[in-house]
């Protein structure tokens, strides 16, 4: 027992928040001023150039690859990273991305929140332009971060992209430090692959910096309205994020609907409590121009008392939350809670199409007044309806279960870099329409919310597997009665 106990002991000593991201790493600061690109493709003091400075977006993304410092590794992480990257990251020079007129890099995408410490509970606010372009992001992110001239340091940045394409990425490499460079190529292979992950990495070897990310892969279910596609393309021409037009499930009245796949990734990164950056990066296509998470949508006219965060979907940005394990874990809680709302509304969509159907399966073989060879017909559109909902259930299923299974593996393992937080409160009060701004919540009334969360995913992959077992056993049956009721050959 004794010496189960020290195992455990040892085991939760190693995921422990570290005392420098507490006490803060001043001498690290300045490192956040210079991009990682240059400063392997830069002499410093004389040094040997490393590399040449990319000239095309082919050139960055081998150079920026090699902050992995893995190229000479079998099996490495950069054998599949450089082509997925290559495969969103159109060729072409990374002039493009300096030339506003040019339409590849000229659409509003993203919003820059920059803001210091400061007596005043919001902090000082960097003058950022609002509703940025691939363009005017980079020239930003070109801005030091650390003692920038006329303007407050960077010290908490949120970086709030929709639907982000290779150039935007292209940006993001071309401008970030060593010091988050580190971690944005597996976060961009997430987002891209589109994969549901959860976790909290803090380097061994190196400075100590640390990284808290998530990613939500879900579908949305898109009914009676126009149908809004993927714009972006790879370099094959496939979109993004494919969308599928259910064909088969309206037998008996017209059903214009379309299911969506998404995404939603987060990467909270730093060096301590005090220096550190959000990259939120999310899917917005299939809401149209009417969208409500488009970077317009969060722009007021007067928002001195009140500015909405996009990432945690319209907190008070004027009040902010300056932990970063905190802040991860509001916006993880809201969007967990954005994307159950997402799958539980399409298994509802889909529960009231199959209710006729499934209601009592056993009732599909009697089909009265109807010559056999029009009940062969039906029961070929009544097999092809039940094929469709079992792969989008399929689907669906894998989906649920992910999220359940990283929540799970976190809470064994990687919460333990939070055991310090659960005792503080927050700052971040609810927006205004949820609540009255004085009303706080504390990081473990936060992880709370989660798990009621988690509860409801758990039981609405019960529902999806109780109407995958429905869908499976029709199926049976109107397969064997087709049998039954094959038209005879002429």
């Amino acid at each position: 027992m004794e010496a189960h106990q020290g195992f455990t002991e040892a085991v939760l000593a190693a995921y422990r928040w570290s005392q420098e991201f507490t006490d803060r790493q001043p001498r690290l600061y300045e490192r956040l001023n210079v991009s990682y690109i240059n400063q392997v493709t830069q002499s410093l003091k004389g040094a040997y150039i490393l590399r040449r400075y990319p000239v095309t977006v082919d050139d960055l993304i081998d150079v920026f690859l090699t902050v992995l410092m893995d190229i000479k590794t079998p099996h490495s992480s950069s054998i599949y990273l450089k082509p997925e990257l290559q495969s969103v990251c159109h060729p072409g020079a990374l002039a493009i991305l300096s030339e506003e007129s040019d339409k590849r890099v000229n659409r509003p995408l993203a919003l820059l929140d920059d803001r210091s410490r400061a007596e005043a509970g919001r902090g000082e606010v960097r003058s950022n332009p609002f509703c940025l372009t691939t363009a005017g992001l980079l020239q930003q992110l070109q801005k030091k971060r650390y003692n920038c001239e006329g303007e407050p340091d960077a010290e908490r940045r949120l970086l709030y992209i929709t639907d982000p394409d290779g150039w935007v990425m292209a940006a993001l490499a071309l401008t970030t430090p060593m010091l988050q460079a580190l971690f944005l190529p597996d976060f961009f292979h997430k987002y891209i692959s589109n994969k549901t992950s959860l976790g909290i990495n803090v380097p061994r070897k190196g400075p100590r910096l640390f990284a808290l990310e998530f990613h939500f892969q879900f579908y949305v279910w898109r009914e009676n309205g126009p149908i809004h596609q993927d714009f972006r393309r790879k370099r094959n021409g496939k979109p993004f994020r494919r969308s599928h037009k259910l064909q088969h499930l309206g037998i008996d009245e017209p059903l214009e609907a379309v299911v969506h796949e998404a995404q939603i990734s987060c990467l909270v990164t730093g060096i301590d409590n005090k220096f550190w950056c959000a990259y939120f990066l999310v899917d917005t296509f299939y809401q149209g121009i009417e969208s409500t998470e488009a970077v317009d949508s969060y722009e007021l006219e007067d928002c001195h008392l009140y500015r909405p965060d996009p990432l945690t979907l319209g907190l008070n940005a004027h009040f902010p939350e300056w932990d970063p394990r905190v802040y991860f874990l509001t916006i993880y809680e809201c969007r967990l809670a954005q994307v159950k709302h997402a799958m539980d509304n399409l298994l509802s969509c889909l529960g009231l199409r199959l209710e006729p159907y499934l209601h009592d399966h056993f009732d599909l073989s009697p089909l009265a007044d109807v010559e056999t060879s029009m009940s062969y017909d039906r029961k070929i559109k009544l097999q092809e309806m039940l094929n469709e909902a079992s792969r989008l259930l399929r689907q669906t299923i894998h989906s649920i279960s992910r999220i359940i299974e990283v929540w799970d593996h976190f809470s064994s393992q990687d919460a333990a870099y939070l055991r310090d937080i659960m005792h503080h409160q927050s700052v971040l009060p609810k927006p205004p329409t949820c609540g009255p701004p004085e009303e706080e919540t504390s990081p473990f009334r936060v992880a709370e919310i989660i798990g009621e969360h988690i509860k409801s995913f758990r039981q609405l992959k019960a529902r999806t597997e109780e109407q995958q077992d429905l869908c499976t056993g029709a199926a049976r049956q109107v397969l064997s009665d087709s049998k039954y009721l094959m038209p005879c050959a002429r």
